[in-house]
């Protein structure tokens, strides 16, 4: 954040609502004039890139998240990532084009990569896994995407993600993911559970990080940002 702020203190000058909205969204102290800022600022600092994407935020003073369907990830990837200091990318339309996503060499900066409710099966999370080292990857979404306990033990055998903390596995043909049970009066979960096949996968490839009871603490799961 350090050089964020130095970033924030040298356009001051010039821009200083750029300048002030890093400031706070790093250290949210004013709320409301964080929203008016975000509403008025945002729109310019995405303005290079806003017409390659479905959609995008700004995080930091900076356009950190985006969406983008896979015809235009493909055409204009490089585009975007020269423009911007992507860090989560949200893909839709996936089906027939993850090998040529994986093979454009965009994804290594990712921190957060959400391909969920795109039908990629076990193949697909084999191509994801099997052709790219993905070294800064921390969260990866894969709800709804049709994956069953093959695709779930190749995830857990893979070297390819190191830094894989969390991954949104809802939905999907198999259940690994640590969830709440009940709800205490102050409405966190009374205890958490991990399913039979996510045991299977510990005792067979040892601890592993996505798996982790904690994040069955959280009902409505966790966020790239978050991990």
């Amino acid at each position: 954040m350090d050089l964020r702020l130095r970033y924030a203190d040298a356009i001051e000058p010039t821009d200083p609502d750029h300048a002030e909205l890093i400031r706070l969204q790093i250290e949210p102290a004013n709320a409301p004039r964080l929203i008016r800022l975000e509403r008025r600022v945002g729109p310019r600092i995405a303005a290079p890139i806003a017409d390659l994407v479905t959609a995008w935020r700004v995080r930091f003073g900076f356009v950190d998240s985006v969406t983008m369907t896979a015809n235009a990830f493909l055409d204009h990837g490089d585009r975007v990532w020269s423009q911007t200091p992507v860090r989560h990318l949200v893909l839709t339309d996936v089906a027939g084009h993850l090998p040529a996503i994986v093979a454009s060499g965009l994804l290594d900066r990712l921190v957060g990569l959400d391909l969920g409710h795109n039908p990629i099966g076990d193949d697909g999370l084999s191509i994801l896994i099997g052709a790219a080292a993905l070294p800064r990857l921390r969260w990866l979404g894969l709800a709804g995407c049709g994956i069953g306990p093959v695709g779930a033990e190749r995830l857990a055998a893979t070297k390819a993600l190191p830094n894989l903390r969390y991954v949104d596995f809802r939905d999907n043909l198999v259940t690994v993911s640590a969830f709440p049970v009940g709800e205490d009066i102050d409405g966190s979960p009374v205890h958490v559970e991990l399913p039979e096949f996510g045991r299977s996968l510990v005792e067979r490839f040892g601890p592993l990080p996505w798996l982790s009871l904690d994040w069955g603490k959280h009902w409505l799961g966790v966020g790239y940002d978050e991990v």
